[in-house]
């Protein structure tokens, strides 16, 4: 078996801020006696200007906002006459209009200046000016803070530290794991089984950025890094080709969070450590950029949505495990969003339809609750208890409004004195409701009929859009500022919470563990999810053998074979699908191993009876060990094909890989090949349990055992061939095929009574691509996206051609797959994005499910479900046969998923 390292295709985290270094130009040029303020051009961000000037004594301090085509913004910054700030339309510190930025590359972008006649006072995109001095910070007793970037999911990346007012990073020299330790204990997260990274193993920071440490000495115990010895902040004689990054355990206990989105880098998602306000990205898939969230902590999913895709989405914590609920018509412009966790249904405003609705979280029951006279709804807040949603209107007539869950009870509850309610928020404890308003600049308070309304906190100069509650605190989102504020419910104390490092935060959500919503209680997180656990076998040896890896959360770690038994073994090989009987343990890396990630387990005692290795008992936790990765532990698992459990097969061209993987558990191994470049169409025959495949480079269909030990080339075909799509007649003992290359449909006996393959229809085709029969009634049917993609059928020697979908609903149809239990065919379309059905004559046709980011290739089914391959999410998903409930088999872990083929094992 080729030795799997698996390639994920993950957001490209940018570098948020950093300062430039020290230089001359640094230096303060003496003019006059006028302000000092901060000058440079075409910045990338205000905070990046680290050159100052003096101003005359006429003079005053303003930043601007410049739009230049075709690149991000940019900002100026200097000294400027009184008399011209005067000229700005509107007060002296510009306003920004009260819009999201919606797209990733084409953001809405307002000119906004800024004058004011305090020193160093344009530091900001637009601050309240010189009289107000700028908060206070909230301090966990440091002045550093920790970020990490570039890492696949949230747990890993580059080690960035903010110190004295800049971004930098760290050199690997002595870097260690006690290093790695305090890291990730100042990001919040477990300090065992942190690991050490070198040499910029998660890329290296700008060569421009400031290295702060070197020759770091933790150990290990440190709250923050700066009681480590070093040589001192600013002291190195390092590149960043040796920045430093760590690794973090999933699987520890986490502190309470906050979960931030910001649309000025494009759509980011951060959880920030409430307590030491250190915070990571959580990478995602970079085809989505969301604009607002919601979290679940019954299920550990952040709810949010994508303006660009127009869908509402959700996540798993660990940034994997994307799903849609639902696809919006193209007038969608969606704003916030509110989770029901108790009773499993989510609230959304759309401003573009001006309605406010709700949809159960598993994607049914879309239900519209208020469209009359709604204009511009923006936030909503619920109370599961008695089943209210609020939501704020800053349409033509600003207002704050509720409704019972069913739409009926809807009330106005408060206007006048506002024009962009934006953040809206419920105290549970007092039932208090909470609200921002960007133009009047004011956090109020008032009941929940709207009595007793009055002004929290009034900061002219703000652009205040999103609020969440904790504790006695409120916090919310500033857009004139770069850091995350924080005031208490009587209006004392506003401050900053971390440090300046972002851009337009469009929302915030605070989760409290323990406590927030009523009726809601999980645990402290949910950390064993049985649901996100994997197993996979790598390495050497056959398709039932191999190094173990185990996936938790987002992060693959190895086991340590100290105490690995049979039985322990026995479970790894149930999760596969090959079941216990046999199986061996097998130590000291003897299938290889793999240095680059955690080793997770340590001696684990499982009786062998669990269905899962989190269930096994542990002498200690995840990531604690004493282990090197020369004791990554292995198995070998008895195959055999009458009973093994039910899997889907799949073909990655990218890895040049077949994968089984079985559908209980999401657990996986590749079928060992030799000279395969481009596998595309794959199927079983579970007559003869082989497999068979096509590989598009090469021009072979291929034949091959279960666990790979026998391979045979079944069809070579000629030069110009491409074999795109396949599919077994076990019945029949025939196979049948496309070749999109010489424009043929292909059939060839499966067990060798006739070697040489004939063609069943060898004109009129352009582009062949899905196949799929109806063994029963020998009828093949097939799918072209030539010049004009249609679907067509015959019989098995070609006659009785007929079309049976065609026209402007067809672009790439590419899956295809017959089901006999329905009666029905089922196929997906890359071009129109949408996954249909219809009968076998074309007749009712229409469509189950809509991914408008979606890149569908191969299609199949069983009795519950159609499964599919999506290249925009890596792997292979499944939807319910009514459309809804879309959720992945397995982890992401693979990178161009083509074809699928589903077995039903009759095992159970």
């Amino acid at each position: 078996m080729a030795l799997l390292r698996t390639t994920l295709l993950l957001a490209v985290v940018p570098v948020l801020v950093f300062s430039l270094p020290y230089s001359e130009e640094n230096s303060q040029s003496k003019r006059s006696s006028g302000p000092m303020c901060m000058a440079c051009s075409l910045s990338d961000h205000p905070s990046q200007c680290s050159k100052t000037i003096t101003c005359e004594e006429d003079e005053v301090c303003y930043v601007e906002k410049v739009v230049l085509t075709g690149t991000t913004d940019k900002f100026n910054q200097g000294c400027t006459r009184q008399q011209f700030c005067a000229q700005f339309h509107g007060p002296v510190v510009g306003k920004r209009d009260n819009t999201r930025s919606r797209h990733k590359d084409k953001r809405v972008i307002p000119l906004c200046n800024e004058c004011c006649t305090g020193d160093l006072c344009n530091t900001n995109e637009c601050g309240a000016g010189a009289t107000t001095a700028p908060p206070p910070t909230v301090s966990p007793n440091s002045t550093t803070w920790v970020r990490l970037i570039g890492g696949s999911n949230p747990y890993e990346g580059r080690v960035e530290l903010f110190h004295d007012n800049r971004w930098g990073t760290v050199c690997d020299d002595n870097w260690s794991g006690e290093n790695a330790a305090v890291i990730c204990g100042m990001l919040g997260f477990g300090r065992d089984g942190a690991g050490a990274v070198p040499a910029a193993g998660f890329g290296h920071a700008p060569s421009y950025a400031h290295i702060w440490l070197d020759e770091v000495n933790c150990t290990g115990s440190e709250t923050f890094i700066d009681q480590c010895p070093s040589n001192g902040w600013g002291q190195n004689d390092c590149s960043h080709n040796e920045d430093a990054g760590v690794i973090c355990s999933p699987m520890r206990t986490q502190d309470n969070f906050i979960l931030l989105v910001d649309t000025g880098v494009g759509g980011l998602i951060f959880r920030m450590d409430i307590d030491t306000q250190s915070f990571t990205p959580i990478p995602m898939n970079p085809l989505y950029s969301p604009t607002a969230l919601d979290y679940d902590p019954t299920t550990a999913r952040i709810y949010f949505v994508d303006h660009a895709l127009k869908q509402l989405l959700s996540v798993h914590f660990s940034g994997t495990d994307i799903r849609e609920l639902q696809q919006l018509d193209s007038n969608a412009d969606l704003e916030k969003i509110a989770v029901d966790p108790i009773n499993k249904v989510l609230f959304y405003a759309d401003t573009g339809n001006d309605f406010v609705a709700s949809i159960n979280l598993d994607g049914s029951d879309f239900t519209i609750l208020a469209n009359d006279t709604v204009d511009e709804p923006r936030d909503l807040t619920i109370d599961p208890q008695r089943r209210v949603v609020y939501w704020t209107d800053w349409g033509s007539t600003p207002k704050i409004e509720k409704m019972n869950y069913d739409g009926t009870g809807r009330q106005t509850i408060a206007t006048g004195n506002m024009k962009w309610p934006n953040g809206l928020a419920l105290d549970y404890t007092t039932n208090i409701l909470y609200f921002v308003d960007a133009s009047t600049d004011q956090i109020e308070k008032m009941n929940t009929d709207g009595s007793g309304r009055g002004v929290v906190l009034s900061d002219p100069g703000s652009h205040m859009f999103a609020l969440s509650l904790y504790k006695q605190y409120i916090y919310y989102t500033d857009w004139t500022r770069t850091s995350v504020m924080r005031v208490n419910k009587d209006g004392t104390g506003k401050t900053t919470v971390g440090p300046p490092s972002f851009k337009e935060l469009a929302d915030i959500h605070i989760h409290h563990y323990g406590s927030g919503m009523p009726g809601v209680v999980t645990p402290a997180p949910i950390v064993q999810d049985e649901t996100h656990m994997f197993v996979r076998l790598v390495g050497k040896g056959n398709h039932n053998e191999g190094l173990v890896e185990v996936y938790a959360n987002g992060v693959w770690g190895t086991i340590c074979d100290d105490g690995w038994t049979n039985a322990d073994a026995g479970v790894i090989c149930e999760m596969m699908g090959f079941g216990r009987t046999n199986a061996a343990a097998v130590k000291e890396a003897y299938y290889g191993s793999d240095g680059n990630i955690m080793i997770f387990l340590d001696e684990v005692n499982c009786t062998g009876e669990e269905s899962h290795i989190a269930q096994c008992t542990l002498p200690k936790d995840w990531g604690v060990h004493d282990c090197g990765h020369n004791e990554d532990a292995g198995v070998n698992c008895q195959l055999d094909p009458t009973t093994i459990k039910s899997f889907v097969l799949m073909a990655d061209s990218y890895t040049s890989e077949v994968y089984r993987m079985d559908l209980e558990t999401g657990s996986y191994s590749a079928i060992p090949n030799s000279n395969v470049y481009s596998p595309i169409a794959i199927d079983y025959d579970p007559v003869g349990h082989n497999v068979f495949y096509t590989d598009v480079r090469s021009g072979i269909i291929r034949k091959t055992s279960l666990d790979g030990s026998t391979q045979t080339d079944l069809v070579q075909l000629n030069r110009i061939s491409t074999p795109d799509g396949l599919v077994v007649d076990d019945t029949n003992r025939l196979l049948f095929y496309t070749d999109t290359g010489n424009d043929v449909i292909g059939k060839v006996s499966i067990d060798g009574s006739s070697p040489t393959p004939s063609n069943i229809i060898s004109t009129n085709l352009d582009q062949p691509r899905a196949i799929a029969v109806d063994k029963k009634n020998q009828v093949v049917y097939w799918t072209d996206w030539g010049n004009n993609p249609k679907i067509e059928k015959s019989n098995y020697d070609g006659s009785g051609r007929q079309v049976i979908a065609n026209g402007t609903g067809l672009q790439l149809p590419n899956g295809l797959t017959y089901d006999e239990k329905d009666n029905k065919l089922y196929f997906c379309d890359a071009g129109t994005n949408k996954i249909e059905v219809m009968n076998t004559d074309g007749s009712n046709r229409h469509v189950l499910f809509e991914d408008s980011g979606a890149h569908f290739f191969g299609v199949d089914t069983d009795e519950q479900f159609i499964y599919f391959s999506d290249w925009t999410k890596d792997g292979v998903m499944r939807v319910q046969k009514s459309g809804i409930n879309e959720i992945p088999i397995g982890p992401p872990s693979f990178v161009r998923v083509n074809g699928v083929a589903v077995y039903e094992s009759n095992t159970g």
